[in-house]
């Protein structure tokens, strides 16, 4: 911090000749209620990253404009596309990607029924605004919404006319490209076609990235009360996954690969997405707004022990009705839904091929033994089937939400919502992975046939009220609840499991003027039936509802025009989150309980503090300094981690007008070495540890004809 202070001094204190623009603090969403609101008129936690919050960042991974948010932590893993997201400790449990947050692109869910995202869909360099809703919000979106949920909205093709290409360089071999065209023919058919290119050789051992993504949007304005938008993709992205360190690796060399016997692990993905919407005004009471999508993914995922060559096929719709009314004499509006989704997943697993073995010998993996284990793989290809796995899953939910202004000062919103997922599974296994005295394939005599069909029915009823003490300040408080349902692997060794569900009890206050935005929040939550891992009397891990968490915190933030053109700004995060009940058992037998421990990985405190600004003369600049307070490592709550504190990010920039931009962009600037995550075993001395890069810098430079 000593280091950060005089940067941002420095900045404030050259504010003369700054640009004397009028910006609009408050901000508006469309995601927490479905219909656009300005943040002083949701009863619910939001934030709102806008275009040219989001312009301000470097737009190679989603974790740069996130991080900084109240609320929300947000770290890479493993570079390129990889994030790590956790919203009020949603998504706490995923391992990798996203679980426990349903993730929006363009208003379409992009999350499994189990509740697992993978970020490879979302170009950054193509967003226009992100919608986040903090706490549950099943009333709205359903299951796997326990978290929150994440709107990303990319370019509208009503909105962008011309040519625009962009163009970074960074180190470490780090590149990016863009060309986006929009046009139009006659009044009434829009549209515009984006091609992208990321890459980066890292600063880790394998973990090169590499993505190419193509969108193309038409928009018809079919007549005066009725459009119709269109958007066809296709991503195809390459990521090599390094893996974590031990508590040694780090300390030496957090450049290294890791020392786990699967150092060859990746996601290689193709993916199509196409999605159409419609709206009609059919009267000016009555609105129809009517979404259909089908997406089709594809991955080679080497990861722990299995090689994944699987994908999915994705149709869904989402049909919603806006009715204007008066109800008790005052003015009203009764929105009502009705959203289904139907995914047809097959995965089939294989061995390793070509592994070292303990004695040193080079051989085919299948041939590792009791005596001879696997020491680790030397390739990412695959052998022999290990398992086949076919999913079918179907959700339907209907949902209704009446919003009454009962006075000229107060917002009511009253809403419930009945969802119904099912779950079919079928997996047939031919191998199984062995883990003493190391790892090695054992084949079945016979094949192992299992199955599991579970539906889930859950109401997610939601109260919010806002009060308007004036036009430009607010008060909100809200009840809301959301569920989790397990994934496919917990069902399988448990068809038993329930679906998890959270409770969040919830105040806050709002503020804007022409010089500020605050905004701060106060939340309960309990989640109950908390899906938890351990092991039977054979050793094998199991799944089983024995958990209940309690979490409670405060969070706040604020903007604040210093000067013409400059800005302060910055956000603070506290944390208790606790087990209330938590029992596991391991492969042994032992049994711990954790009831009463805080949270692992979760910190007691965040916090981020900025400056931005922008000169009459085209210079421009942004300053960040990221906190996360020290979190427990592990259940046991036996250590902390202390070392992610006061990271700062530059942007240093120019333009002009609204054709030419250049910057470069330094993240990390003073070269801190720490851990984006630091964990321990719960049960031995064992250490999972993903460094976070050094530092990095990418120079960008844009030009619209």
């Amino acid at each position: 911090m000593r280091k950060t202070l005089p940067l941002l001094l420095a900045c404030l204190v050259t504010y003369q000749g700054f640009a004397n623009e009028i910006v609009k603090l408050e901000k508006t969403q469309i995601t927490a209620t479905r219909i656009e609101r300005g943040e002083l008129d949701i009863p619910a936690g939001v934030s709102t990253v806008t275009k040219e919050e989001i312009e301000e960042e470097r737009q190679y991974n989603l974790s740069e404009v996130l991080e900084g948010l109240p609320g929300v932590q947000a770290a890479t893993k493993n570079g390129g596309y990889d994030v790590r997201l956790i919203i009020r400790g949603g998504g706490l449990k995923a391992p990798y990607a996203v679980r426990e947050i349903n993730i929006l692109l363009d208003g379409v869910p992009i999350t499994d029924p189990d509740g697992f995202t993978r970020l490879d869909f979302i170009d950054p360099q193509l967003l226009e605004q992100i919608d986040i809703v903090k706490g549950p919000n099943s009333t709205l979106y359903g299951a796997n919404s326990a978290g929150g949920v994440v709107n990303f909205i990319t370019i509208n093709p009503f909105k962008f006319q011309g040519l625009k290409i962009r163009a970074g360089y960074g180190n470490y071999g780090t590149y990016m490209y863009r060309l986006l065209y929009g046009g139009n023919k006659g009044e009434d058919l829009f549209y515009n076609a984006n091609f992208s290119y990321r890459k980066s050789d890292s600063w880790r051992e394998w973990n090169r990235f590499e993505t190419f993504q193509t969108t193309t949007k038409f928009g018809w304005l079919i007549n005066e009360s009725s459009s119709l938008e269109t958007t066809i993709s296709f991503t195809k992205s390459d990521l090599q996954l390094p893996g974590s360190l031990t508590k040694e690796e780090f300390e030496t060399d957090p450049s290294q690969v890791t020392s786990s016997a699967w150092r060859k692990s990746g996601r290689y993905s193709r993916i199509f997405f196409w999605s159409n919407k419609y709206i009609n005004e059919i009267s000016e009471k009555l609105t129809l707004k009517g979404t259909f999508y089908i997406q089709r993914w594809t991955h080679y995922h080497p990861v722990f022990g299995r090689v994944n060559d699987g994908g999915s096929y994705v149709g869904g719709i989402d049909t919603q009705l806006e009715f204007k009314h008066s109800l008790f004499g005052k003015k009203s509006l009764l929105i009502m839904g009705i959203q289904g989704r139907y995914d047809h997943y097959n995965s089939k697993r294989y061995l390793y091929k070509v592994c070292v073995l303990q004695d040193g010998s080079v051989d085919y993996c299948s041939n590792a033994g009791f005596r001879n284990p696997i020491d680790y793989v030397l390739t990412d290809n695959r052998d022999q089937l290990y398992d086949d796995q076919k999913n079918r899953n179907y959700t339907v939910g209907i949902f209704a939400q009446e919003t009454i202004n009962p006075t000229d000062k107060t917002i009511l919103d009253l809403g419930i919502r009945f969802d119904t997922v099912k779950f079919d599974i079928e997996k047939v296994s031919y191998y199984e992975l062995k883990y003493y005295p190391g790892y090695y394939y054992s084949k079945l005599e016979n094949p192992l046939y299992e199955s599991s069909s579970k539906t889930f029915n859950n109401v997610s009823p939601r109260i919010g009220v806002v009060y308007k003490w004036s036009p430009n300040w607010s008060t909100y408080g809200t009840i809301s609840t959301g569920f989790q349902t397990p994934q496919d692997s917990e069902l399988l060794t448990n068809p038993d499991l329930k679906a998890s569900t959270t409770t969040n009890y919830e105040i806050g206050f709002r503020g804007t003027g022409e010089r500020f935005y605050i905004g701060s929040a106060v939340f309960f939550m309990i989640t109950e039936d908390e899906i938890v891992q351990t092991y039977d009397s054979g050793g094998d891990r199991i799944y089983v509802n024995a958990g209940k968490t309690d979490k409670k915190g405060f969070e706040f933030e604020g903007k604040f025009k210093i000067f013409d053109g400059i800005f302060l700004g910055g956000s603070y995060t506290y944390y208790n989150f606790e087990y209330k009940d938590f029992v596991f058992t391991d492969r042994e037998g032992n049994e711990y309980n954790f009831s009463g421990n805080k949270l692992y990985y979760i910190p007691e405190y965040m916090y981020s503090i900025y400056a931005t600004g922008k000169h009459k003369s085209g210079f421009k600049f942004r300053i960040e300094v990221n906190t996360w307070g020290p979190y427990y490592v592990d259940n046991t709550n036996t250590e902390k981690y202390k070392d992610y504190k006061n990271i700062t990010n530059l942007m240093i920039g120019y333009e002009k007008g609204q054709k030419f931009e250049i910057s470069i962009d330094i993240r990390n600037l003073f070269d801190k070495k720490y851990a984006s995550q630091y964990i321990k075993s719960d049960t031995s001395d064992s250490y999972y540890i993903y460094p976070a890069p050094p530092r990095t810098y990418m120079v960008r430079a844009s030009y619209k004809f």
